[in-house]
């Protein structure tokens, strides 16, 4: 797997200015890397010839849906379901689609041995009387040499497919953190082995053992224990998100099926040919960008795109215009879909319900509302940064009746400055103004210094003597670091991870922001 095309592909300027985001993965070395979810699609395509699903009586894999009394089996959209996900960059995705049990079974022991590194760090740290970031710091982050121009140049090459536009000066921060990062994982790999050697790892159960007891002790750090538990409840959200991502792919496979029956069947009836629909339904209506619409799309993302707006106008304005172009599609499959004879019987998994914890992160809405959202967020991840106006836009519409909670997940081995982002938060939400404050820290992710962070103190109206007093001291980090253990337990593994009512995300748009709370109103027991 090339690792470079696979991150740098995330990288690409039409990713960075377009409003949906991806996640932040932590490093390999620490947990596992989580990439960029596939979001169903509804898209019709233009096409000559019809379909030929398989006719019912035929049938010999599951029915996944019938239209107009043709029915598509699982069998119909296979290869191109295992195209799509051949196609993903996650090499755990691809194994989990080859034999589910393997990948489980590969994912439990990586999540024993990412809380034995997390247990070694923490203990090291102690023991030389050092916070965990500073720690990291000393014996990382400042061992990484900064990359040569030729190794710049090497890695911008080696991807132009993916980078469309963009010239090498409005990527270089981007290559530079990639391969910042990638030496990063190697001095951190270095690390946790010589610290196997100078503290005590037992293993004492092997954690792919069939019926463990409740309460089995699978290993333990300095004599502190971790529990078959801990593993047990990490893995609820790794399957589900597993099938969930497998279900999108399905999802877009049959879409693209379904609506290619229908513009063929709609053709037909109008005798004329397939394209022609097309055309006058989706092409024909399709309007380039104006000037305003460009400047006004770069003034409201601009924190998180690389490069002025000259440098960025082509891809914005080709975002724009696919955002058309999806509206149109989308329009038109509904359409059709209204007047047709068509049933969807694949079915989206069933959620996992995880107890994940509101602690004391700061939040918004009735704290009794039968519907609450807990999101693990990096002020530095430019994902969560992306995210973070999608959820308070779709939030408007209800009130108090969801109960939306923050807690802290820096990705410190990632974003120099997400643990002291994070402080500045906690520092802030003591004076009562933490959501006027990380507006601050999302609209100004490439500025998250010290005096940066102060700076933004006063913007945003605080004391400024009580907030450099708190933010100079280690007084919230015993908070923030509790946050990232239990977030571990739950299964995060990137920025931002978000629960609804113990589900984890897996649509990180509006649509997937508004439909998962809907299903937890549905499922929440109905209040007197």
């Amino acid at each position: 797997m090339n690792r470079t095309r696979i991150i740098l592909g995330a990288l690409a300027i039409i990713v960075a200015i377009s409003a949906v985001v991806g996640q932040s993965p932590r490093s390999r070395t620490s947990s596992r890397s989580a990439t960029p979810k596939p979001t169903p699609s509804t898209r019709p395509t233009t096409t000559s010839a019809q379909p030929t699903p398989t006719q019912p009586t035929e049938s010999v894999s599951p029915t996944l849906a019938v239209v107009n009394d043709l029915t598509i089996s699982a069998a119909d959209i296979e290869p191109q379901v295992r195209t799509t996900i051949e196609n993903d960059p996650d090499l755990y995705l691809r194994v989990f689609y080859e034999d589910r049990d393997k990948a489980i079974k590969e994912a439990r022991e990586r999540a024993l041995t990412a809380r034995i590194n997390s247990m070694l760090l923490a203990a090291e740290a102690k023991k030389r009387g050092l916070t965990i970031e500073d720690f990291l710091e000393r014996e990382v982050n400042s061992k990484i040499a900064p990359p040569s121009d030729g190794e710049i140049r090497a890695v911008y090459d080696a991807n132009r497919a993916q980078l469309g536009n963009a010239d090498l000066e409005s990527v270089r921060p981007q290559v530079v953190n990639y391969l910042r990062g990638q030496r990063s994982e190697e001095l951190h790999a270095a690390l946790v082995n010589r610290l196997k050697m100078t503290n005590t790892v037992m293993k004492s159960a092997e954690v792919n053992t069939p019926n463990l007891a409740s309460g089995t002790v699978l290993a333990a750090v300095n004599g502190t224990p971790i529990r078959i538990e801990a593993i047990n409840e990490r893995m609820k959200a790794y399957v589900y998100k597993m099938e969930m991502r497998i279900y999108a792919a399905q999802k877009q496979v049959l879409d693209r099926r379904i609506n290619d029956l229908l513009i063929v069947a709609e053709a037909n009836r109008r005798k004329i040919g397939p394209e022609e629909i097309v055309r006058s339904e989706i092409t024909d209506k399709i309007k380039p960008p104006t000037e305003a619409e460009i400047a006004r799309f770069y003034e409201d993302n601009k924190a998180r795109i690389t490069g002025d707006l000259a440098s960025a106008r082509a891809d914005i304005a080709n975002y724009l215009q696919q955002q058309q172009q999806d509206n149109l599609e989308r329009a038109l499959a509904d359409k059709l879909r209204a007047s047709a004879k068509f049933q969807m019987l694949l079915k989206e998994p069933e959620p996992r319900v995880m107890n994940v914890n509101a602690a004391n992160g700061p939040s918004r809405g009735d704290a009794n509302a039968a519907v609450t959202i807990i999101e693990f967020t990096d002020f530095q991840c430019s994902a969560c940064g992306g995210m973070y106006p999608i959820i308070e836009d779709v939030l408007k519409s209800y009130g108090n009746r969801v109960h939306f909670v923050i807690r802290n997940f820096p990705l410190t081995q990632l974003h120099a400055n997400a643990f002291k982002a994070a402080r500045a938060a906690q520092a802030a939400n003591a004076q009562g103004k933490f959501w006027e404050y990380i507006d601050f820290l999302f609209k100004n992710q490439s500025a998250l210094d010290p005096d940066s962070l102060k700076k933004y103190a006063t913007q945003a109206g605080l004391d400024r003597k009580r907030f450099d007093a708190d933010f100079d001291t280690d007084k919230y980090d015993v908070d923030i670091r509790r946050d990232i253990e239990e977030g571990e337990m739950y299964g995060v593994e990137s920025t931002p991870t978000i629960y609804i009512n113990g589900v984890m995300l897996t649509q990180f748009s509006a649509e997937g922001l508004r439909s998962a709370i809907e299903k937890a109103f549905a499922r929440a027991p109905k209040r007197g």
